[in-house]
This record gives structure tokens, C-alpha cells and sequence, in this order.
């Protein structure tokens, strides 16, 4: 069913990071770029090779996570070229190590607080430009996506319908697909279920290629149990991944166990 995996971060390289998700019974890496270790500029051509058999020699499936601070609806067009130059490098990092998907973020529009304590957000007093910011980035993306790894939009930062709508037409095409975090589809405050990003993984469930797994706050899943569980049954074909984006690893492997019991 689902091959469950952990995240790389603060490991002091790749080979021990492959080492250590071995160790504790993970099938999945995934390697947080976010981590100037693990930029791919510090990989030739050759030791990417090297990364790439060493994983399956250690029978360990790669992936990789852009950094957070990439965004695909920035503003400047100086800083919107220098990231599609980095999506470009991300995506050939991943697929020279093998890699089986690569997690991008949407990215933050600026948000502004008023007087009365509300809060306005770039992206709804300026809908139609950022929606055409972040149409171009995807066109991007599918233009340089080819099938041996799929490039997933995560449901995080400010994942709305009309996000969404973009996605939806796109999603067809099969060079676009989705990572899916359970805890990104509940309400930070009270913990509901947004309707909407619920329907729309209902609706478009053959395009999610990752799923990441935490609690509140990124802390343990005890308590999440049937939240998780009405996940389970609606992903319940293989080929997953299911990352548990919990640190440090002792943590992840008790969540590990959790989610041994909830997958059957």
C-alpha cells in the first residue's frame, strides 16, 4: 500500500541521511533543500550518480522538497526569473539522483494589517494578477516536466479555490501533479476540515503522487488517528509516499509505528 518515509534536514549528508531512513525501517527519503547541504549546486554530475545507486542499493526511493522560501507567484520579474533558472536546477538535481517527485510550495502573497484588526492579503485585492503570476509559473513548470518525476504543488501557504481552479486545468495534461498534507487541510484554530481542499483531492485523487503526514505544529499524530484514517481510505492504491514531516527522527519512528497500525 503506502511506502512510508521520513524528511532530511539537519543530517550531515545525503548518504547518511539514505543511512539513518534505512536504519529505522523508512522506504522513503525526502530531502529538504531548504538545507544549504543539500542545494544542488554542491552535486557534480558524477557524485549525483553516486547518490542515485547508493539509494537503491539501500533500497531507499528519493525525493526532494524545494526550498520554502520559493515562491511561484513573486511580484518582482527579476526575482520570477531567477526562481523558474532554480526550478530548472531543482527538477534536473532530481531527476540525476533519481528522485521520484519534487514538492513545491505556492508561495505567500503580502498580507497587511488594518486598523480594525482584519487582515487584507495581496492575493484577493489583486486576484486576476496574482492568479496570472501563479498560471505563468505552472505553464513553467509543465514546459520543463518530463515523466520521470513528478513535480507535486503542495496545499499549503494560502491554497485557495481560486489556486485551485488554476490547478484543475492543468492537472489533465499529466505534467503537473499534487503533494497532499493532511494537517494543511484542517483549520489551524480548530481543527475543521476545509471543506473545499477536501473536495478538491476528492475530485482530483489520481494527481497526488506524495502525501506528507504530522500533527499540530508538525508534533505527533496521537489524536489524529481518524483524521488520518478518512485519508487512508480515500488514497487506498499504491505507489504513495507518505512523508511524516515530524523531527527529530526518534519522534518520526514512534509516529512510524502509529501509522504501521493505521495503513493496514
Amino acid at each position: 500500500m503506502f511506502q512510508l518515509g521520513c524528511r532530511a534536514i539537519y543530517q550531515s549528508d545525503i548518504y547518511n541521511a539514505i543511512k539513518e531512513a534505512k536504519k529505522f525501517g523508512f522506504q522513503v527519503l525526502e530531502l529538504h533543500c531548504n538545507a544549504p547541504k543539500f542545494a544542488p549546486k554542491n552535486f557534480s554530475k558524477k557524485e549525483r550518480q553516486k547518490i542515485k545507486k547508493f539509494a537503491k542499493e539501500n533500497n531507499i526511493i528519493l525525493q526532494t522538497h524545494a526550498p520554502l522560501e520559493l515562491s511561484l507567484i513573486f511580484t518582482n520579474s527579476y526575482l520570477r526569473d531567477a526562481v523558474k533558472l532554480y526550478l530548472k536546477e531543482l527538477f534536473v538535481f532530481s531527476q540525476e539522483i533519481g528522485a521520484r517527485c519534487l514538492t513545491l510550495h505556492p508561495g505567500k502573497a503580502a498580507m497587511y494589517n488594518t486598523f480594525d484588526g482584519k487582515k487584507l492579503k495581496d492575493d484577493d485585492i489583486y486576484s486576476g494578477y496574482y492568479l496570472k503570476l501563479f498560471e505563468d509559473s505552472i505553464k513553467y513548470i509543465i514546459s520543463i516536466a518530463k515523466k520521470d518525476v513528478f513535480v507535486c504543488i503542495e496545499n499549503t501557504d494560502n491554497f485557495t479555490p481560486k489556486y485551485m481552479r488554476i490547478l484543475s486545468k492543468y492537472l489533465p495534461l499529466g505534467k503537473i501533479f499534487l503533494t497532499l498534507d493532511i494537517m494543511k487541510c484542517y483549520t489551524y484554530t480548530d481543527i475543521r476540515l476545509i471543506r473545499n481542499q477536501w473536495d478538491f483531492f476528492v475530485k482530483n485523487k489520481k494527481y497526488v503522487k506524495n502525501i506528507h503526514a504530522s500533527g499540530a505544529l508538525h508534533g505527533g499524530l496521537r489524536g489524529w488517528e481518524k483524521k488520518i484514517k478518512k485519508f487512508f481510505r480515500l488514497f487506498n492504491f499504491s505507489g504513495l509516499s507518505v512523508i511524516i514531516e515530524i523531527l527529530p527522527i526518534k519522534n518520526a519512528v514512534e509516529t512510524k509505528k502509529l501509522l504501521d497500525t493505521l495503513k493496514k
